[in-house]
């Protein structure tokens, strides 16, 4: 197992469907190249919620690939850097060290998943 270290997400977030929104920036000071891209997003909520913020919000039903409900824009790209993959079965061994990654909704609804509602 390797660590990433220092990762800088830049979430977008808003307060709902009809609100200005904007990308927040969070760092992520290490976490397991195993780890999934969902697991991370629990990792960073775990640390939001005990610091008193709102968690981010993002849809998920099976994390087996199955049911395409954590479908969000990973870098610019649908599912992230992983061709044929879903955002549960995307593994952190597929980013590096001190890498940015921008994320937000795709399709329509661009940027709803990731808001405060």
């Amino acid at each position: 197992m390797t660590t990433i270290k220092n990762l800088t997400l830049r979430i977008w977030r808003q307060d709902g469907p009809d609100a200005d929104g904007a990308f927040e920036t969070y760092a992520v000071d290490e976490v397991s190249d195993e780890a999934s891209f969902l697991e991370l997003l629990d990792i960073l909520n775990e640390r939001l919620i005990s610091d008193g913020q709102q968690a981010i919000v993002f849809d998920h039903d099976c994390r087996e690939g199955i049911c395409g409900t954590c479908s969000l824009m990973v870098n610019g790209m649908p599912h992230g850097p992983e061709r044929g993959s879903t955002v549960c079965q995307l593994h952190m061994r597929k980013f590096h060290d001190g890498e940015h990654i921008y994320v937000s909704r795709g399709g329509r609804a661009r940027f709803r998943c990731c808001a405060i509602w």
